[in-house]
């Protein structure tokens, strides 16, 4: 972290916009000594999604049909202070290779719109893997057309290819799957890892309301009446629930945890861009 152009950047932040500038850190974590105005300083602490943006946005400036919030990473932050001192657009990035398949999980400097493929051509360690732009949460799967890191992607992840399928595996006791209902064996023995691949262990189902989603919802939403809503293309009702105050990744936690393998975050695109078509 650059401390001089971040600061600068900051500075040039406040300088452009007349608004209210919050610095989101987490827990016990310092950035700067030096108090400028119009900048508040805000920890969050806690698991994924403490740390996203529309969580930010949700507890500090909540936005509603006719209020926007705006919000920027720390690294065009820095890029900004950059600019400012050198006249020249700084796109290096510092970002995270990680996963089951990354054999050596590290952080590494980059550009801007970097191939994956060649920045992943040493890290694998299993022959059938995907490489994703981005978290395994929401990120993007790379393929022949999409093999660039994505512009706000700051990680890689390296996962090794599922099939999905064991031989007599609904009579398996489940002390290597992962479960959020504690449907498995390992719930209970809860074991320090579990190997995570792509597969997905099923097909659609219909959402079911077992409280899974409202363990790692924090946002002040009832996810259930959002998610049905999102699912049954209702606009109005999903309005009303909160789902202007989000994005794909908000609901990414959600796709993980469903028992019916349902992916909203094609959905909650879908239902914006009616909002948007529509008015």
């Amino acid at each position: 972290l650059n401390k001089d152009d971040f600061l600068s950047g900051l500075k040039l932040l406040c300088r452009t916009i007349e608004t209210p500038l919050y610095l989101c850190l987490g827990q016990g974590q310092q950035v700067i000594t030096e108090k400028i105005e119009n900048v508040e300083m805000i920890e969050f602490g806690g698991p994924h999604p403490a740390g996203l943006p529309s969580t930010h946005i949700h507890f500090l400036d909540p936005v509603h049909e006719n209020k926007t919030v705006w919000h920027i990473g720390a690294q065009d932050v820095i890029a900004c202070g950059s600019l400012l001192r050198t006249g020249v657009l700084n796109t290096e990035r510092i970002i995270a290779i990680g996963g089951p398949a990354a054999s050596e999980p590290r952080h590494i400097r980059t550009r801007l719109g970097a191939s994956i493929p060649e920045l992943c051509a040493s890290e694998l360690n299993s022959k059938e893997s995907r490489l994703v732009s981005g978290s395994v949460l929401d990120g993007r799967k790379t393929d022949e057309f999409h093999n660039f890191l994505g512009r706000y992607h700051q990680q890689i992840t390296c996962l090794p290819e599922g099939t999905g399928r064991q031989f007599f595996g609904w009579l398996r006791p489940g002390n290597d799957r992962f479960s959020v209902t504690n449907a498995f064996l390992s719930s209970f023995t809860k074991p320090p890892s579990l190997p995570l691949d792509t597969a997905v262990w099923g097909g659609d189902r219909a959402i079911f309301p077992l409280g899974s989603y409202e363990k790692i919802m924090p946002l002040d939403i009832v996810p259930i009446y959002l998610l049905k809503s999102l699912a049954s293309g209702n606009t109005e009702k999903a309005k009303q629930l909160g789902c202007l105050e989000l994005i794909e990744e908000d609901l990414a936690l959600c796709t993980y945890v469903c028992p019916g393998k349902n992916d909203f975050g094609p959905m909650l695109r879908q239902t914006l861009a009616s909002i948007e078509k529509d008015g």
